[in-house]
C-alpha cells in the first residue's frame, strides 16, 4: 500500500478548502485533538483558536494516533506545522513535508486570518512570529513547499500534477 503525503501545512495555505473539494484529502484540524473544547462545541473552530482552553489528556497520543489510521484512508493528510509537534511526528517516525508561505506573503495571509474570522490576538501571535517560524522551517532537513504570494496549497498540488479526487 502507498504512503500518504503528510503535509505539515501553515495557517491560511487553504488545508480546510482543500479537504473539502477532495474527497482523498483529510485536514486533521489540530485543535479538536489538542483542546479540551467542552463547552466551545457551538463555536467554530477558527474562533476558538487563541482562546485560553484546558489541555486535552491525551494529547499529542490522540492526535498521532489519528495520523496513523487516517493513513490507511486517505492519499493526502494536512496536520500542524507547530514546531514542537514536528518534534512529535519526528519521534514517531511520521514523514511529512512543510508547507508554508514566502516571507513577503505574510500580510496576505493576514487578512485570509481576518476573513475566517480569527481573533486579533491569534493573529498577531501568528504574523508576529512569523520570520522566525520561517527560519526554523527552512532549517529543518524535510522536502518543503514554499507558496509564493497568494499561492495556495491546492494550486501548488494542481500546478504539479498530485492526484486530487473531487467530491461530488
Amino acid at each position: 500500500m502507498k504512503k500518504p503525503l503528510i503535509i505539515a501545512g501553515f495557517a491560511g495555505i487553504g488545508k480546510t478548502s482543500l479537504a473539502k473539494r477532495y474527497k482523498n484529502v483529510i485536514d486533521l484540524e489540530s485543535s479538536i485533538y489538542k483542546w479540551d473544547n467542552t463547552g466551545l462545541e457551538d463555536i467554530p473552530v477558527e474562533q476558538r483558536k487563541g482562546t485560553k482552553r484546558k489541555e486535552n489528556l491525551n494529547w499529542p497520543n490522540n492526535y498521532i494516533e489519528e495520523i496513523k489510521k487516517q493513513s490507511l484512508n486517505y492519499d493526502i493528510i494536512l496536520v500542524w506545522i507547530k514546531p514542537e509537534v514536528l518534534e512529535i511526528y519526528d519521534e514517531n517516525d511520521i514523514d511529512y513535508v512543510l508547507c508554508f508561505p514566502e516571507k513577503s506573503a505574510i500580510t496576505i495571509y493576514e487578512e485570509r486570518y481576518k476573513k475566517r474570522g480569527n481573533n486579533k490576538e491569534y493573529i498577531e501571535k501568528v504574523v508576529g512570529t512569523y520570520d522566525e517560524r520561517f527560519e526554523e522551517f527552512r532549517q529543518k532537513p524535510v522536502p518543503q513547499i514554499i507558496l509564493q504570494g497568494n499561492e495556495t496549497l491546492e494550486d501548488y498540488l494542481i500546478k504539479n500534477n498530485y492526484h486530487l479526487i473531487k467530491r461530488d
